[in-house]
């Protein structure tokens, strides 16, 4: 199942994702999902299945979109859904004003960041095995003021961002403590993925 030299297709446009992948020596085929991120009506998620539930949602829209004659043996589809977690689900910022308001909500305490991860294997004639997990890490910042969130979202546009911040850039310097593993919250858990790719 830990073939390394099967095809990756990373469900995903993150160029962040694909950076973490390089990183560790794959190759991944970059094919975006482009499901509705949208849950069941009527039901009832924890952060940690909703993650989940996204992760598979993307990977599965991936494989159904796959010509199955063109299989590479041993494809592997890889989705990934992250969120940032603080009393409520905290997604990607609509704007200016509401990522100042996400970025004050945060400093001066710890938040989490969880990944849900969706790893299916494929062998043609589509006989699958599915891994599914999610990771925690939490994260503590410090104080700041509002001009430092503005100087630093204007420079650093975080639309694209769960939690408007990239742990990697310059405001990882409000970041107290990490405990977890901080790929994950760049945007992909790979010390706990390494375990099934």
């Amino acid at each position: 199942m830990k073939d390394s030299s099967a095809p990756l297709i990373l469900a995903s446009a993150s160029p962040r994702r694909q950076e973490i992948l390089e990183a560790h020596g794959f190759s991944p085929v970059v094919i975006p999902s482009d499901v509705e991120e949208v849950l069941p009506e009527g039901e009832l998620f924890t952060p940690e299945q909703t993650t989940i539930y996204l992760a598979e949602l993307k990977a599965e829209s991936v494989l159904d979109s796959l010509d199955p004659g063109a299989w590479p043996d041993g494809c592997r589809i890889l989705g990934v859904d992250t969120i940032v977690f603080k009393d409520r689900i905290i997604g990607k910022p609509v704007d200016e004003s509401d990522a100042l308001e996400i970025l004050r909500s945060l400093k001066n305490d710890s938040h989490e960041v969880i990944s849900g991860v969706c790893l299916i294997h494929a062998e043609p004639p589509r006989a699958l095995s599915k891994q599914v997990f999610s990771d925690t890490t939490t994260v503590r910042f410090g104080d700041y003021s509002d001009e430092e969130i503005l100087a630093y979202i204007r420079a650093n546009p975080p639309y694209d961002k769960s939690g408007s911040y990239a742990i990697q850039s310059d405001w990882g310097r409000h970041v107290l403590s990490v405990d977890g593993d901080i790929e994950n919250v760049i945007g992909l858990p790979f010390l706990k993925l390494s375990e099934y790719i």
